[in-house]
């Protein structure tokens, strides 16, 4: 469907909803990694972010979450309208600006870093309140499980690093990645929930307070790997006093509620700092250099800079000889892809 097509389609939807056109319409680049495609509606003095996703499993997942999280008191956008195909919603306008954006703009100043705080306690929260969360309604799977992981490794073999022109034993490399499919995958008495996607691009600052989006794809896993994902995310390139200092805070907050040992937490914590950057690679190889988009394409060298400094820092335990080598030789050439 064309853009003028979906407009209007977005149009008729808040008119069946509201009972009036808008006063204006207009499609929002959200600059994202998904293919939903967002619209401002605005009426009078209100607006609202209308959201198409021909994605139904997902949008349910959304309507859940948001609905148990808001009922939780914490600041998650409101879903008010639901076409009767559940394919375009309309939800609070939490207007333009995230905190990648007042990052690059001010830098990690004073007020930049109680953004990022405010963020991680808000984040504990969300995932340490998971008692009446139905975790069977997540998508695409209740859990961070086996099956989970490897969609991830395998998205950076496929995605990433084929695409780089080093040949690999297949048969080698597949016993690793089954190695650490294992060793990370959630155990099934951990309840926690997993944002997923937890980077400043979706955290929206409303009001001088932080407000999360984009947490469709939230499931039960390891609560690190939403910090991981936040302090090492490649387009932000926090510096290494910056993410300890965070790292420390959040510990803070979650040694408060439970016994884990610091030993242990870093440990956990350097994993999920590899496994997202294997995930993210995979996604900046599918976006940046199969669709093209500039902003996954010009993150790639953070994410090898990360990649080079997190390796040697794994545990001992992490048995994946082969696998290392590989990655090895991908930072080392720093690798640059290209595609025709």
């Amino acid at each position: 469907m064309n853009s003028q097509a979906l407009t209007h389609l977005v149009g008729q939807e808040f008119k069946n909803w509201q009972g009036k056109p808008t006063d204006f319409l207009s499609a929002l680049n959200s600059g994202s990694g998904s293919n939903r495609q967002y619209f401002r509606a605005i009426s009078g003095k209100e607006s609202f972010v209308a959201c198409v996703n021909d994605d139904i499993r997902e949008n349910e997942a959304f309507f859940y979450l948001s609905d148990y999280y808001f009922n939780q008191g914490l600041r998650v956008p409101q879903v008010f309208f639901i076409s009767k195909d559940r394919r375009i919603y309309f939800q609070q306008d939490l207007k333009d600006v995230n905190l990648l954006q007042i990052l690059k703009k001010d830098g990690f100043t004073t007020d930049t870093e109680n953004y990022y705080r405010q963020s991680l306690q808000m984040l504990w929260q969300m995932q340490a309140s998971t008692k009446e969360l139905d975790f069977h309604r997540c998508y695409p799977r209740a859990s961070f499980d086996q099956q989970s992981v490897l969609w991830d490794l395998n998205y950076f073999k496929y995605y990433f690093l084929k695409l780089s022109g080093i040949t690999f034993d297949e048969q080698l490399l597949e016993n690793d990645l089954q190695y650490l499919a294992a060793l990370l995958a959630t155990p099934d008495d951990k309840t926690y929930f997993m944002f997923r996607d937890f980077q400043a691009r979706n955290i929206q600052i409303h009001k001088n307070e932080v407000w999360f989006i984009d947490f469709q794809g939230g499931r039960r896993g390891p609560f690190l790997y939403d910090v991981a994902s936040l302090l090492y995310q490649a387009s932000a390139n926090l510096s290494k006093d910056a993410r300890e200092s965070l790292l420390n805070y959040y510990y803070q907050q979650v040694s408060s509620d439970i016994n884990y040992s610091e030993d242990e937490f870093r440990q956990q914590y350097t994993l999920m700092v590899f496994i997202r950057i294997l995930q993210v690679l995979g996604a900046y190889g599918f976006r940046g250099l199969i669709e093209q988009k500039e902003y996954f394409k010009n993150s790639i060298p953070s994410a090898l800079d990360n990649l080079q400094a997190i390796l040697p820092q794994l545990p001992s335990f992490v048995n994946i000889p082969y696998f290392l080598t590989i990655l090895d030789r991908i930072t080392e050439k720093r690798i640059i892809l290209t595609t025709n």
